[in-house]
């Protein structure tokens, strides 16, 4: 495993933890660039998926699901960004992990 995967696999489990700490009024509160926390990781799925999934669209499943999506997406990153060429879409990733984790601090 090369340090980026690395990286980008100590953030996925970072912001599962984040994701699954909050309470649905924590969900709730809006953050300096999105109008709620919720809002923030809706529009991170949907960069992850630009980023590792050429853009299909993400389902709205429900606030119990948004870790388990998280982690779904950023680990099918993983998954299809193997060899050299790759890496750079596995530091994408990871830049844009850890932005939504720190968002919902």
């Amino acid at each position: 495993m090369t340090t980026a995967a690395a990286e980008l696999e100590t953030e996925v489990r970072r912001l599962r933890i984040r994701i699954i700490s909050l309470s649905p009024a924590q969900l709730d509160e809006a953050t300096a660039t999105a109008s709620s926390r919720r809002q923030a990781i809706v529009d991170a799925l949907a960069e992850f998926s630009t980023i590792a999934s050429a853009g299909r669209e993400v389902p709205w499943l429900s606030d119990q699901a948004l870790a388990d999506q998280i982690v779904v997406l950023l680990e099918h990153g993983l998954g299809t960004s193997a060899g050299p060429p790759q890496e750079e879409q596995i530091r994408t990733l990871t830049e844009a992990a850890v932005r939504l984790r720190r968002t919902l601090a």
